[in-house]
């Protein structure tokens, strides 16, 4: 079953109005997602590779967890899900620093227009990635990458599209 999300203006406001997710993208209608960005101690951005089964951008670099944000969720409850979900890792709510907010409009194919109303979090955490539980339909690799080795990524244009928006991340980052 395809999941259903609220509608948002293109400045992040609610309309109180609900759409399944696969006619949002097909129509470009807006809706929200949470990112978040982990940071360990030095400074490295653990990020993770998107599964080769993803319809959308398979195999293309992403921050370290991102998704839709649920019907009767704040975007502060799915970026802690969706971290969760995709790589095993536990945060709080209180851990999350809102570092930006972004319009994400982007046909990335014939079928599937994106309109994403994002928040971006970022967390500092330490975590072993060996001790990891990766949601395989979602993720096929994560690592831990310095700044150089973020823009060496980037600029092979090995990420996701929307990453071209997570430019606060740096700013954090070694």
């Amino acid at each position: 079953m395809d999941e259903i999300v609220e509608i948002l203006t293109e400045d992040g406001k609610e309309t109180y109005k609900r759409i399944n997710k696969t006619i949002a993208h097909k129509e470009g209608i807006c809706h929200g997602i949470s990112a978040i960005a982990l940071i360990d101690k030095d400074g490295k951005l653990l990020i993770q590779k998107r599964s080769a089964n993803k319809k959308n951008e398979p195999n293309k670099w992403d921050l370290s967890g991102a998704g839709h944000i649920d019907i009767d969720e704040t975007p502060e409850q799915a970026a802690v899900r969706e971290l969760f979900e995709e790589t095993g890792i536990k945060v709080e709510i209180e851990e999350l620093k809102l570092i930006d907010t972004y319009l994400n409009k982007v046909k990335l194919d014939k079928d599937t227009f994106i309109n994403h109303y994002t928040y971006l979090f970022l967390v500092q955490k330490d975590i072993d990635i060996k001790t990891l539980k990766m949601q395989e339909s979602e993720v096929s690799e994560v690592i831990f990458v310095d700044k150089k080795k973020y823009n060496e990524i980037f600029n092979n244009k090995e990420m996701v599209e929307a990453i071209k928006y997570c430019n606060k991340v740096l700013d954090y980052m070694n």
